[in-house]
Formats: structure tokens, C-alpha cells, sequence
């Protein structure tokens, strides 16, 4: 609703700003914010500067020197992009410098265990031994932006409750700001004062970073909820999204942008730069985005700041049922989709390469013939300023505005369509769009609010597709997008029930958005479980909100307090899951960089639908296999022998000196255990015929560290690998 908005002030008042010439480098965001100051009633209620935090593209030579000069204030450049606090009664004037390229931001993102980490083959990655784990996450930083954040929850402690792992929390909503040299908020380090300020601002309104921390590297606490990288050490970032408006005051509200969620990045980065640890950041929010020049800054900054050991993770979104896409192919004289919409205001985006005719049909009720069809060529000068046009509906109206822009990246030409009425859309008479023009490859996108549907009122305008609705910045080259698949269709809660969703099990959850993304890569990048996931719920949230007790599963009682564990679905809790299960493999190569980590998803992803080629548009690479992109990144794979499985009535606990093979029940047949080493050794084999549930194997003095155990048997359940590592 608040990016609807900002883009209907845009086509309001388009023309102030679009007759200049400086228009080109800036972000329609960025216009959106100098048309505000020329609408009285949008100012701030005091007389204290307004500050936009922007993304700033400026010649390397001369970026200190112009941006001192316009009041500006510098928080970090990476090359020739800057992140910069820009008065607003300079904005305009710093455009019209020369050395200035391009000024960007977009406003705020929205947000979007046990069961889950055997799904994903993750919990085979760490022994039984509570001891002498394998792979934990330890000496690996988890990254997190989110908000929602209960610091004095168990699930970050380690599982005896005893060690903090909470390192740092930026608080972007704080306002205990003095001393601070952030741009927002300020942060807390150390756990004195991280316990001191008890959870992030927002914590009475919001839980999503408990929930999504806890599924990334929560420890248990006396729970089996375990998150992934359980060892790891977290630092922490509490942004802000629309639904935090409440507590950032009016005159504030520029400096809450893409750009700042950006620096929450490089918080996070910098942070385990300074431990000299690797890094993967998790972002389970996102965007629709304006259109991906809107976002080109952003993207380049991200792309420059990840890199080996620097890795974000990002929700792909949860709009995959919705209908937000359409396009008409070259050689195609028309193509059309019905609207859909809940809301009196909804903006569609046409993205054309040649000229195209833009038309708007409605249609009576009770009949299949139109009341009219209006057409608008996208070359109408008109809509260089804003085409308006009123459309008689019977006793209902129905107002299309126009705007056309050029990209700025490309001949591409866009138009901005907005339809307004004084009454929700879906209760107007049915009303397509369609394009037309056999030379003109051309596209409309929708977003989760104003969607595309068919109509068998006229079964012409069917194209409407359930696609190109990844969010960003998940949409972006350099960031891994994560979407859902469904595998635990049920759970007890906290009185005993049972609750069931209807979600179809083992394929890609029908919520999980469906790439290509607007610019035609293919996204998601990898899918994970996201669909009834168990993990820890802010404390602080549940003293305030009713909650829904079909969700509570279990409660933790922590040092005079309780603390509530929930189940959870969305590509937010895919999302966790699979940064979690990068900080292992972090963990084994510290300087893994994002195109690895693909290619490794590239060899050891699942698919669950074998008919597909992949990477695809609903699974990326595939579906997240922990264990085997374990053995992908220490190159056990070259091994013929060792499998890319545990065996599952088998566990192996490494002891100084001895493993000890733990059976569910007595085996039929006698086992070979072969042991080598991460080079691919065979150092030692073993066969024997077990008369106990427990059987020891002496080990030479001589190994301690990592190994790959391979058992093998006549029994599958028995047969597979374990990586170990022996004190």
C-alpha cells in the first residue's frame, strides 16, 4: 500500500519534475521526493532538515568534494557508487551537477528446525555427540537483517544456556542515537548492553527475526528446534519495513530506503571482517520492484560487496499464486488479461521495446460485448507529462493517467498506468488490458496487490501468468533467492492438536514466487522447506498481541521468563534455512564466493520433479541438499566409494581414541566401516558383525580432525557416509 502511494504522488506530479532535463539520474523514488516538497500538506510537521539516504553514482575523482559541497554526508562507496545523506532542498541541484550520474533509492522492504533440516539433509551433517560436532557454523558469522528481534531469547544462547552468541545488533529504530555514527538508530555490542536493550524497538508490533534467526543458527535451548549453523555467531541488523511507519517520526521517513538496507549489509560484512570470519547474511524481506533500472544502484553495490566470503541470501517472496505478468511476443498482433484488484487504486507497468497500442476494455456483466474499448498510443505526447482520461462506466467511473518514461539503461520505454476509482476495482464492471502491435515485443507487470486474471467473458484476454513476481533485492545477479518447497504437512501445537495444511507435499510450495525475474534471469537460485517450520517467537511480541494458538508448540522457561517456540510458513523461513546451511559449508572453505556456492547447488540440489531441465524458473537449481554440497565443497565427492547419504538406523559418535556405532536395532548382516580423510585416503577399513546396539571401533592414535566414515551394508538403512571429526 505505501509503495502504491509514493507511485500515485509520482503520476500526480509527474509533470513538475519530468520536463527537466536532470530527470534521467533520478530514480522515480527520487522524484517522488522533490514533487513532495512542493505539496504542503506531505511536509514534515517541523522545521528540522529532511534527509534522503540515496545511492549516489558520482565520478571517483570528484565524489568528497561535490557531496561536501551540497551539505552531503558520506556513509561508505564502493567505486563509484556512494551511499550518502542528501538534504532534501539540495536534492535537486546536486542532480544537475555533472559529475553526479545517478541518484537512487526505493522505499523499504516488507517481511515475507527439527523436521526442516532432516528434509534438507542438514541434521546428518552434525553427530549425535554434543561434544565434537563436524560441521556447527562455528567460526562463521550469521548475518541477519530483520526486525522483530528478541535478544534474551534461549535459542541464542548455546544449548546448555549458558553462552551468549549474539555479537552486535545495529537497531535502525532506536532513538538513542547520540554518539551514534550511523545513519539511523544506533548499535549495541557486546552482551551487556545487547541484554540491556532486551529486543529490537519494534518488538511489541513484530517477531519475524526471532523466527527467522532461530531457523538459521538457533541452538534448541531444551527444545528439538534446533536451527542450522547452531554454533555460528550472530550479528544482527533491525531495519525497518512499511509496517514500522508507527515509529519512525514524519520527518524521517526519507532516510528509511534501500540505500539504508544496504548499509545494513555492509554492517554485517564489516562486523566479520573485523573477526576475520566468513560471512552469509540472510534477508527475508523484500519488494516488488518499480522496475529493475529503478533498483540499478542497488544492484551494483550488492554485487561489489559480496564476494568470497561475503554472502547474501534473500527471500524470492510469497506472491507465486498470483497472476502478475503478461506479454505480448513480437510477431503477436494482441494480447490481453483481465484485472484483478481488492483496492480503489491500482498501477500497472507496460515495458515495450517499439511503439505499442495501449487499450482498456469493459464489459457489461451480462454480456460479452464491451460497453467500450479506449485505446492510447504510447507515443501520444500527452503522456510525456500525464495522459488523463475519464471513462463513463454506466453509473461508475473509472479514471486511466498515463505517464510514459524512458529507461534509463536502455531504448526500452515504459508507461506507468494508473486506474482509480471510488470504489474497489473488482466491484467495476470487468475491464481488460491488452497491447497490440506485431513489431513490438512488449510486457505488464502487476504486483501482489493489483494482479492479472482470465475472464470467460471474453476468453481472447487469457494471457495472464503466474510469474516474474520475485522480489528484490532477491531478484538481483549477485544475491542467492531462496524459494519454498512443502514437506511437513502437520504438527501438534501446545494443547495437542494437530494442525494439517493443505499444501501438496515434496514439490515447490504454491505461495513460492516464480521467476524469471523482470530482467530475465532465472530465479529462484535453490529451494528449501519453508512450510510449517518450528522455531523460537519474540517473547516480547506474545506479551503483546493475541496470539494464534493453532501456531504455539511448545513454551521454554528462561531465567524467570517464558519464551514461546511457533511454526511458521513462508519463503522467510526457506530463506534461514538455506543461509544457515551456507555457514557450514563456510565453515569447510571460508572463501567461497556467491558463483561457487551455485555451482555447488548446481551438483548437489535435489530435483523433485526429475521431468523439468534445471536450474528453472519454479526451483533455481533445485531442492537444498546439505549434506551433499557438504561433500561438494571438500571434494569428497571425488571419492567413488563414499555415498552422498547418511545411513538412517546408524549413528556414528567419534570418541578420543574409538567411534562408537550406534544401531537402532540389531543388523542382519555384517557391516565394512572404511575411514578416510578429506584428501580422499583410505586409512583404515573394518568389517564386523554387530551383537549390540552399541559397538566400539578402536581408532590409531594418530587421527584427530576430520573424516569421512563410509558404512557399508546389505541393508540400505545401514548403508551411507558420516563426516566426523575426532578430538
Amino acid at each position: 500500500m505505501k509503495r502504491l502511494a509514493w507511485l500515485l504522488m509520482v503520476l500526480l506530479a509527474a509533470a513538475a519534475v519530468h520536463a527537466q532535463d536532470f530527470r534521467k539520474k533520478m530514480s522515480r523514488f527520487v522524484q517522488q521526493t522533490v514533487m513532495e516538497q512542493t505539496v504542503p500538506d506531505k511536509r514534515a510537521a517541523d522545521t528540522r532538515q529532511q534527509i534522503l539516504i540515496a545511492f549516489v553514482q558520482v565520478e571517483q575523482t570528484n565524489a568528497d568534494e561535490v557531496l561536501t559541497a551540497y551539505g552531503c554526508k558520506k556513509y561508505a562507496q564502493l567505486n563509484d557508487i556512494c551511499i550518502a545523506a542528501i538534504p532534501l532542498d539540495r536534492l535537486t541541484s546536486l542532480a544537475q551537477q555533472p559529475a553526479i550520474l545517478r541518484i537512487e533509492a526505493n522505499p523499504c522492504a516488507e517481511a515475507q528446525m527439527d523436521t526442516t533440516v532432516k528434509v534438507a539433509n542438514i541434521l546428518p551433517i552434525y553427530t549425535v555427540d554434543a561434544q565434537h560436532q563436524a560441521f556447527t557454523g562455528k567460526g562463521v558469522v550469521v548475518g541477519l537483517m530483520d526486525i522483530g528481534f528478541d535478544l534474551t531469547h534461549p535459542n541464542f544462547y548455546d544449548a546448555t544456556g549458558t553462552r551468549y552468541r549474539i555479537q552486535a545488533l545495529w537497531d535502525m529504530l532506536s532513538t538513542d542515537t547520540i554518539g551514534s555514527s550511523l545513519p539511523v538508530g544506533r548499535d549495541y555490542v557486546g552482551q551487556e548492553e545487547l541484554l540491556k536493550h532486551q529486543h529490537s524497538v519494534d518488538s511489541p508490533t513484530q517477531t519475524h527475526g526471532t523466527l527467522t534467526l532461530g531457523c538459521a543458527a538457533g541452538s534448541s535451548y531444551d527444545t528439538p528446534y534446533r536451527g542450522v549453523a547452531f554454533e555460528s555467531d550472530l550479528c544482527l541488523v533491525s531495519n525497518a519495513v512499511g509496517a514500522d511507519s508507527i515509529y519512525i517520526a514524519p520527518e524521517d521517513r526519507y532516510k528509511f530506503t534501500t540505500a539504508v538496507d544496504a548499509l545494513g549489509f555492509k554492517y554485517l560484512f564489516d562486523y566479520a571482517d573485523a573477526q576475520g570470519k566468513p560471512c552469509v547474511a540472510s534477508f527475508s524481506e523484500g519488494y516488488t520492484p518499480y522496475m529493475d533500472e529503478e533498483d540499478q544502484l542497488y544492484n551494483d553495490f550488492l554485487e561489489q560487496l559480496c564476494g568470497p566470503g561475503h554472502i547474501i541470501v534473500a527471500s524470492a517472496g510469497n506472491a507465486g499464486w498470483s497472476y502478475t505478468y503478461m506479454e505480448k511476443p513480437k510477431g503477436t498482433e494482441v494480447t490481453g488479461a483481465f484485472i484483478k484488484s481488492s483496492q480503489n487504486n491500482a498501477v500497472y507497468r507496460v515495458k515495450t521495446d517499439q511503439p505499442t497500442t495501449f487499450s482498456v476494455w469493459v464489459y457489461q456483466e451480462t454480456d460479452d460485448m464491451p460497453y467500450f474499448c479506449r485505446s492510447y498510443e504510447s507515443t501520444d505526447e500527452q503522456m510525456e507529462d500525464m495522459l488523463t482520461d475519464t471513462l463513463e462506466l454506466g453509473d461508475k467511473k473509472l479514471t486511466v493517467s498515463i505517464v510514459r518514461y524512458p529507461s534509463a539503461f536502455d531504448s526500452s520505454t515504459y508507461l506507468a498506468v494508473l486506474l482509480s476509482a471510488d470504489e474497489p476495482l473488482n466491484q467495476l464492471p470487468p475491464i481488460a488490458l491488452t497491447l497490440s502491435g506485431t513489431d513490438c515485443h512488449a510486457e505488464i507487470f502487476g504486483s501482489n496487490s493489483y494482479t492479472l486474471t482470465s475472464n470467460g467473458i471474453d476468453t481472447r484476454w487469457n494471457a495472464a501468468q503466474a510469474n516474474h513476481n520475485i522480489v528484490a533485492p532477491g531478484c538481483f545477479p549477485s544475491v542467492i533467492c531462496v524459494g519454498s518447497t512443502t514437506h511437513r504437512k502437520s504438527y501438534r501445537t501446545l494443547d495437542g492438536q494437530w494442525h494439517v495444511s493443505s499444501f501438496e507435499p515434496g514439490i515447490v510450495s504454491a505461495f513460492s514466487s516464480r521467476g524469471p525475474s523482470m530482467s530475465g534471469d532465472i530465479k529462484p537460485d535453490i529451494t528449501a522447506p519453508g512450510v510449517n517450520v518450528l522455531t523460537s517467537m519474540n517473547s516480547h511480541y506474545a506479551e503483546q498481541q493475541q496470539l494464534n494458538d493453532s501456531h504455539m508448540v511448545a513454551v521454554s522457561s528462561f531465567q524467570g521468563r517464558n519464551y514461546p517456540w511457533c511454526a511458521e510458513t513462508g519463503t522467510s523461513l526457506s530463506t534461514p534455512v538455506t543461509a544457515g546451511t551456507i555457514a557450514l559449508w563456510l565453515q569447510a572453505k571460508p572463501e567461497l564466493t556467491p558463483q561457487q556456492i551455485r555451482d555447488v547447488m548446481a551438483r548437489s540440489c535435489r530435483h523433485p520433479q526429475p521431468a523439468l531441465s534445471y536450474p528453472n524458473n519454479l526451483y533455481g537449481h533445485g531442492e537444498l541438499d546439505g549434506y551433499r554440497g557438504l561433500l561438494d565443497v571438500l571434494g569428497i565427492t571425488a571419492i567413488e566409494t563414499i555415498s552422498q547419504h547418511q545411513p538412517t538406523r546408524l549413528h556414528i559418535v567419534p570418541q578420543q581414541g574409538f567411534l562408537q556405532l550406534l544401531f537402532d536395532q540389531l543388523p542382519d548382516d555384517d557391516i565394512l566401516v572404511r575411514i578416510y580423510d578429506i584428501s580422499g585416503s583410505l586409512l583404515m577399513k573394518q568389517r564386523l558383525l554387530p551383537s549390540s546396539l552399541s559397538v566400539s571401533i578402536a581408532l590409531p592414535h594418530t587421527l584427530h580432525g576430520l573424516y569421512a566414515i563410509q558404512v557399508n551394508s546389505s541393508e540400505p538403512t545401514l548403508t551411507g557416509s558420516e563426516l566426523v571429526r575426532i578430538p
